[in-house]
């Protein structure tokens, strides 16, 4: 399946980003309640970035969504270390091409924002063998730490080898 990928810069761009996370809350955690994803989307909005992915027909079916942050874990624009908070794709449109491809747009569009970057790192409840077995074979665990829901893998990889990585996966040089 074709898809494509926007920046969200525009308040309409932003309430897509929300009715679609609202309508598919489940799917970034099945206990997440209406409050807990209004919450999140109200604390993390101001020192985040978010890419809306688009199908054929230009409906949201799914987002991405990263922060920059020091190596003290605090917000800051031109942070070495990007933290991808989530990334949610609707069921039908999963598959390892569209994560390839969305992981590579993600990567190449974090590179052009901030050269600065040094560190790629994200989470995976223990719990999810899928999750942690895709994201084993381009990160390593680094950490653990209690979630909300409970203990979460912290994942990381160093920026250029990532990109490098995805770039030569993404022009079929090295197997999927």
């Amino acid at each position: 399946m074709q898809a494509t990928f926007k920046n969200c810069v525009s308040a309409e761009d932003y309430a897509q980003f929300t009715l679609y996370f609202v309508r598919n809350r489940q799917d970034f955690s099945v206990e997440f309640t209406l409050c807990d994803t209004l919450f999140h989307i109200l604390d993390s909005i101001d020192q985040s970035q978010i890419i809306l992915i688009f199908d054929p027909m230009n409906m949201v079916i799914g987002w991405g969504h990263y922060r920059y942050i020091n190596t003290q874990n605090q917000h800051d624009p031109a942070g070495e270390i990007v933290f991808v908070d989530s990334v949610i794709v609707s069921k039908e449109y999963r598959s390892t091409r569209m994560f390839v491809t969305g992981l590579c747009y993600l990567v190449n569009q974090i590179a052009r924002e901030n050269t600065h970057v040094k560190l790629f790192q994200f989470r995976a409840q223990e719990q999810n063998m899928y999750l942690n077995r895709l994201y084993s074979k381009f990160a390593q665990v680094s950490g653990q730490d209690e979630g909300n829901y409970g203990m979460e893998n912290i994942y990381s990889s160093d920026f250029q080898q990532l990109q490098n990585y995805l770039n030569r996966v993404n022009k079929g040089q090295l197997p999927n």
